[in-house]
């Protein structure tokens, strides 16, 4: 069975929806977005965020399930 996928749901984050998702600067965005426990995919000079991924990682981290990112 082929798999539809729905195009007016958002499937990916940005760094700039990620800095207004969580009200951080451009810095600390990118400080987060290439920590090692943050799930971030680079595609060509872009970098995206996949976002099931990301609920997840922010579940972990209010289950206190993963790593804290200090900035």
């Amino acid at each position: 069975m082929e798999q539809i996928i729905n195009t007016n749901a958002a499937q990916f984050y940005c760094v700039s929806d990620i800095q207004q998702i969580l009200k951080i600067g451009r810095n600390s965005a990118y400080k987060l977005i290439t920590a090692n426990d943050f799930p971030s995919i680079q595609v060509g000079k872009r970098i995206i965020v996949p976002v099931d991924r990301f609920n997840n990682w922010v579940d972990n981290q209010l289950t206190g399930k993963g790593g804290v990112v200090n900035g």
